[in-house]
């Protein structure tokens, strides 16, 4: 029997096995790329019912027969996409250093995607299911958007920001 059972701390397993970095820190979890999508997705759920609420001519205020409001309905839509888009490329913007970029920024702009497709699906269904609904004789007055363009801010100023982000930090890490 030994009469001191010392730590051995000359050996090659200090420090612990716990305490080790990660060997590959390029990589993303799986769990991380689904939740930066579904994050995404659930953004743009929420867009979609705060265009349906907040638009001339949703929900809460405006007349769908009143053809000067039907921009204002796109407009809504086009800076809800905007604030999106700004919130988004903000968040990865910042997380640039982290591990795992690449598969962060196409999961962020790929959802990005899906969720201007569902603000756009979710509030014209909201509209079509609870109203309000426009006349059959005069085109444009039911709840739709009229200029499809605007599907494209959201992703759009999400990847500008990321980009514009990058490029800073390839500057710096340059000079």
């Amino acid at each position: 029997m030994r009469a001191s059972q010392e730590p051995d701390t000359g050996s090659t397993n200090y420090p612990p096995p716990v305490y080790a970095v990660a060997e590959d820190r390029r990589s993303v979890p799986p769990a991380g790329v689904f939740w930066w999508l579904g994050s995404t997705v659930l953004l743009g759920a929420a867009l979609g019912v705060a265009w349906w609420l907040l638009a001339p001519t949703g929900r809460l205020f405006g007349d769908p027969v009143v053809a000067t409001e039907w921009v204002l309905r796109d407009l809504t839509f086009a800076g809800l996409e905007l604030l999106a888009g700004i919130a988004v490329g903000t968040v990865v913007a910042l997380r640039l250093k982290l591990p795992g970029v690449v598969a962060r920024i196409l999961a962020a702009v790929g959802g990005s995607v899906v969720g201007s497709v569902l603000a756009l699906g979710v509030g014209e269904g909201l509209a079509y299911l609870l109203g309000p609904h426009g006349r059959d004789e005069l085109p444009g007055s039911d709840f739709v958007l009229q200029s499809y363009g605007a599907l494209a801010i959201w992703p759009a100023v999400a990847a500008v920001i990321i980009f514009v982000t990058a490029l800073i930090g390839l500057a710096r890490r340059q000079a």
